[in-house]
């Protein structure tokens, strides 16, 4: 069995910056028992509300087994740095914050839009930006919940992972998960393939797009098809630009912002998430010619996977590799994980 080492991987920033699991007591006012009831509702989606939380890791054989996680060590879950076994997101509680931060920027300053999210899993980000928006008496805005609800696609270069059906959960389960916490109302979800469904979308109007595609092709697949519908002042979250072992969505976000002359600044959120928020009004130029679409060739459509965090197994590779360049002059694994 390979878990993560937490030792080691407390010398890592994205570990340094996760911010305590712990939400704000309520008060008397309105605006004090919104921010409790939200804070309660981010330790929930993340399964920090307990003491103890469970995480998930692969094995040599491509299955996974879990383990639990306590006091110092839910701050793995906290900066969204594994796969929580019962939680409803990855991405921690950093950037649940500034999601939220974000949902209540536009509509505070009247930006006008819904708002989607481009790759869910189970749900959980969407489930925040739907419960800010009802606590802000925002009812009138749809979420847009995207997502191949199949799992990862079955690319070569995603072949380690298309086959784990922990990371394929379907519609049926995120509805569900919306109902349990009362928030099924204003809710829109677009099943399939981004390729397919997003270019459907064309005409709407957002104010916040968060992108959580991973691959390149994804990627560039939502901004293509989202960001034209973008207001100024509404904001695009991308949740797997800093990641190193994925570089493509990065290369995704960088070629789409040149060609585009997009030079609103990129703000980093953690130590993988960034987001920009618009400011010019210009209307954005028509997409570069591409390839025939894949079901036009008769091949398989690629699908948007879920976001990548070190896996137990990846990081005792990283080790041993580390262990043979140090031997030879190398640069140690540490130093790579928080360049």
């Amino acid at each position: 069995m390979a878990f993560p080492d937490l030792t080691a991987l407390r010398e890592f920033a994205g570990w340094k910056a996760a911010r305590v699991p712990e939400a704000p007591g309520p008060t008397a006012d309105a605006e004090g028992l919104r921010l409790a009831y939200l804070g309660l509702l981010k330790l929930a989606l993340c399964d920090l509300a307990g003491t103890r939380t469970a995480s998930v890791s692969r094995l040599i054989d491509g299955s996974v087994a879990s383990r639990e996680l306590s006091g110092e060590d839910r701050r793995l879950r906290a900066a969204g740095l594994d796969w929580p076994l019962h939680g409803l997101t990855m991405v921690g509680l950093n950037r649940l914050d500034d999601l939220q931060a974000c949902v209540e920027a536009v509509v505070r300053d009247g930006v006008e839009g819904d708002l989607i999210e481009a790759g869910a899993w189970r749900g959980g980000a969407s489930i925040l930006m739907r419960a800010t928006l009802d606590a802000l008496g925002a009812r009138e805005r749809t979420v847009h919940v995207a997502d191949s609800f199949q799992g990862f696609p079955a690319a070569d270069e995603l072949r380690e992972l298309n086959e784990i059906d922990f990371l394929a959960v379907p519609v049926e389960e995120v509805r569900d998960s919306f109902a349990r916490f009362g928030l099924e109302q204003g809710v829109r979800f677009v099943p399939g393939f981004f390729e397919r469904t997003l270019p459907g979308l064309a005409g709407t109007r957002w104010a916040v797009i968060r992108l959580d595609g991973d691959t390149y092709e994804a990627t560039r697949a939502a901004l293509e098809a989202l960001y034209p519908g973008l207001s100024v002042g509404g904001y695009v979250i991308v949740d797997d630009y800093g990641v190193m072992e994925r570089e493509e969505c990065r290369r995704a976000v960088d070629e789409y912002r040149e060609r585009h002359g997009i030079d609103d600044p990129l703000e980093p959120v953690d130590w993988t998430c960034v987001r920009w928020r618009r400011s010019d009004a210009g209307p954005v130029g028509p997409a570069e010619p591409r390839p025939a679409p894949a079901e036009a060739r008769g091949e398989a459509l690629p699908r948007p996977r879920e976001p990548h965090v070190p896996t137990g197994r990846e990081l005792e590779l990283e080790r041993e590799v580390a262990a043979l360049r140090e031997r030879l002059g190398g640069r140690s694994w540490r130093r790579r994980l928080t360049r």
